[in-house]
């Protein structure tokens, strides 16, 4: 599926190709509230269609904030357990690497999380763990 679903709002595009799902968001100032988490949540679900596939959020040039509860819905979400292998996140600020370690730290301690610098190194990180769960999985 390579037909991008942008939120209402269109800050964020998720789309799906080679099994692995992505999400960018265009809009640079941006505040993640517990509503916009369960819209994202259920855009997830509908796209990856059952399958679990890496997750490639691209926050490069993001200037934002979530709330707790909508990191508490993320960070316990059984749709990102059943979806999600690993999220891999591309940062190019230090807000954003700083935003992304303190969700982890204080509520998805047991989450696979990466961040990168770049997209393809990103990219390369998505691949190669997919290809290894899936020759662990034959």
């Amino acid at each position: 599926m390579n037909t991008p679903i942008l939120d209402q709002s269109e800050k964020v595009k998720f789309w799906i190709e080679n099994d692995i799902l992505f999400c960018k968001f265009s809009q640079v100032d941006c505040y993640l509230s517990e509503e916009g988490a369960k819209a994202y949540l259920s855009i997830i679900e509908k796209i990856s269609q059952g399958k679990s596939m890496p997750f490639l959020i691209d926050i490069r040039n993001f200037i934002g904030n979530f709330s707790p509860t909508a990191a508490k819905i993320f960070a316990n979400s059984p749709i990102l357990k059943h979806h999600v292998m690993l999220q891999a996140f591309v940062a190019d600020t230090l807000n954003s690497k700083l935003l992304i370690s303190s969700y982890v730290r204080i509520y998805a301690k047991d989450s696979h999380v990466k961040i990168f610098n770049d997209f393809e190194s990103a990219l390369a990180y998505c691949i190669e763990y997919k290809n290894k769960f899936l020759t662990q999985k034959n």
